[in-house]
């Protein structure tokens, strides 16, 4: 039987004990191989891991595997959308700008057609009309086409185009060319076509 000496400031003794409850306290940490024991009221006390007896105490805790703890899960960064081929993902405001495009290159083909046939051909401006229909037809095609890039480096003068075609009464095309000049200037469509070599 052994007897243990607590190292508070009353220093409180315990025991009589047996080897297995000092191998309990020392599992449950309420001694370690600092402890001071004793056998019996006359010896003096000595650290734990100096009683041979009662060593295999100190090695069994030191080798015993020490809990781990759970590893937290680490934190979801967003990564940006990229398209399956890995390139990225085209804005939506670029496709509004295509379709804008090709809408106003249709509507200032019936613009021209409606002005020639209306005046007699006598109102000259009606041919610009014409040359912006078409070039805005091409051009919107070719935006919503498989390689669009080339197309949106003359985006901008389509825009302007479309605006200066209020010579002709073409409110429609004065808007979508204001809404599209808009467009060209955000930040994410400019960082988008300058990754695929176009300054707008």
């Amino acid at each position: 039987m052994y007897y243990f000496k607590a190292n508070d400031k009353d220093e409180t003794k315990y025991g009589p004990l047996d080897a297995e409850q000092i191998r309990e306290w020392v599992r449950e940490k309420r001694m370690d191989d600092h402890s001071l024991v004793r056998k019996s009221p006359y010896e003096e006390w000595r650290p734990l891991n100096l009683i041979e007896e009662l060593s295999y105490i100190c090695r069994e805790a030191a080798e015993s595997p020490v809990p781990s703890t759970p590893l937290t899960r680490p934190a979801v960064v967003p990564v940006a959308a990229v398209a399956p081929a890995g390139q990225p993902i085209k804005p939506g405001k670029l496709q509004a700008v295509a379709i804008m495009t090709l809408v106003g290159g249709i509507l200032a083909l019936l613009t021209c057609f409606g002005i020639a046939l209306g005046t007699m051909f006598i109102y000259i401006p009606w041919i610009y009309s014409l040359v912006l229909g078409v070039m805005a037809i091409m051009k919107g095609s070719q935006m919503l086409g498989s390689n669009p890039a080339p197309a949106f480096a003359s985006a901008r003068t389509i825009a302007i185009m479309q605006i200066v075609n209020i010579i002709n009464c073409d409110m429609v095309n004065l808007t979508l060319g204001i809404i599209t000049l808009v467009f060209l200037s955000d930040p994410e469509v400019r960082e988008h076509l300058r990754s695929q070599g176009v300054e707008t």
